[in-house]
């Protein structure tokens, strides 16, 4: 039995009569998980998994019969906490032991990109939020791990992505639309994205590491990015009634930032914290051929700091300096392979002296984009391979 989860953003998709709830009349997240946005994200798959996979998908609270190879769907909001979400996982997967009748069923999990996170973090703490917690007294309790037989992760960021960075910084595009920093800032998922706090992220036109915690919010004011933008406080301040009430609205919406770059900093912390023999060691998919923002060159114009993520942006380059090179490593455009594996071997920021590796079974490479992973052949054969065979983890 296998249980197949990722986020969703449900825009840009054609909606009929049986893509709405009928209680609510919103959009059904299952209904979207196989394409958007003029892409398909996970239509291939599923069509893998159904057809040569021979399993049939199933909800929880529906009879199993003997000898079927069964699967689940677990959907989350992307925009959402991601401790929320681990706690969605725990209840599903019980609701599947229930249905089994087997209170000590163990499931494949399927994760791709963020999934893995919130399947990482399940396996170690269960679902507990620990995330307001002194680290200190947060113990590794691997409640998670024993309903876990196996660990497909996708894509997955483990020390994090600029994404969520660059997204806070200039907003995001979707399709023909763009979410504005203002909306981003709310999102309280994106900082748990984040660069891990050792990963250099930032560095000037020297090449020079710019030691930064991208999750204190002094940075972010210091540099005027995302609500600290002037541009963005004013049409902030406007859109929300102007006066008063627009300031006090950007008020919260700092507190509210801040408690959430907290959070984000301490789920990064846990799970890079050096697991034992108990833990899940994933098997890990990804890619690596593609240029990928993993750094910020930031450069001064006109007293305002200024976030380059394009070479050719920079106003005063130096000639000796290969700008490509410090922005990008090899990824999948989203998630750098160093990110993917959990391991990072260079310099870290002024405070770290390192990161525990992740331990892993088994890792594949492929040359695909990042939304574009689980629709690759190689990883579908590879995937099947993984399923159907016994490995020791």
């Amino acid at each position: 039995m296998k249980l197949l989860f990722s986020s969703y953003k449900g825009l840009e998709v054609e909606i009929d009569e049986t893509t709405l709830n009928p209680a609510t009349g919103h959009v059904q997240p299952y209904q979207v998980f196989r394409k958007g946005l003029g892409c398909d994200f996970y239509g291939k798959i599923l069509d893998t998994i159904e057809g040569p996979g021979r399993y049939i998908r199933r909800i929880p609270g529906q009879p199993v019969e003997p000898g079927q190879r069964n699967y689940y769907v677990y959907l989350y909001d992307w925009r959402l906490d991601n401790v929320a979400a681990v706690a969605g996982l725990h209840e599903m997967i019980e609701r599947v032991r229930a249905d089994y009748n087997d209170p000590h069923l163990q499931v494949d999990l399927l994760a791709h990109s963020n999934g893995g996170l919130l399947a990482r973090y399940y396996a170690r703490y269960g679902n507990k939020d620990y995330l307001e917690t002194n680290l200190s007294n947060v113990p590794l309790t691997y409640s998670g791990a024993s309903a876990i037989r196996r660990l497909l992760i996708v894509g997955t960021p483990n020390l994090g992505s600029m994404q969520p960075v660059l997204s806070h910084v200039r907003g995001e595009e979707i399709g023909f639309r763009k979410i504005p920093a203002e909306v981003i800032a709310s999102i309280s998922g994106a900082p748990q994205l984040m660069p891990h706090p050792a990963v250099p992220w930032l560095v000037d036109s020297g090449g020079n590491i710019i030691n930064r915690d991208v999750f204190d919010i002094s940075t972010w004011r210091d540099f005027k990015w995302s609500i600290f933008d002037p541009k963005v406080r004013e049409r902030t301040i406007r859109r929300k009634g102007g006066g008063a009430a627009g300031r006090r609205y950007l008020e919260i919406l700092e507190a509210y930032l801040e408690k959430h770059l907290v959070r984000g900093r301490n789920f990064m912390l846990l799970l890079s914290r050096q697991s034992d023999v108990r833990d899940v060691k994933p098997f890990v998919f990804g890619g690596d051929c593609e240029a990928t923002v993993a750094r910020l060159i930031v450069e001064k114009q006109r007293n305002k700091l200024i976030a380059r993520e394009h070479p050719g942006k920079i106003e005063i380059p130096r000639t000796d300096i290969d700008y490509h090179d410090v922005i990008h490593d090899p990824g999948d455009t989203v998630v750098t392979r160093n990110s993917l594996l959990g391991i990072y071997e260079n310099d870290l920021i002024n405070g770290y002296d390192t990161i525990s590796p992740m331990k892993i079974s088994h890792s594949v490479f492929l040359c695909e984009k990042h939304q574009l992973l689980t629709g690759n052949p190689t990883f579908q054969n590879n995937l099947l391979h993984t399923l159907f065979n016994n490995f020791s983890t």
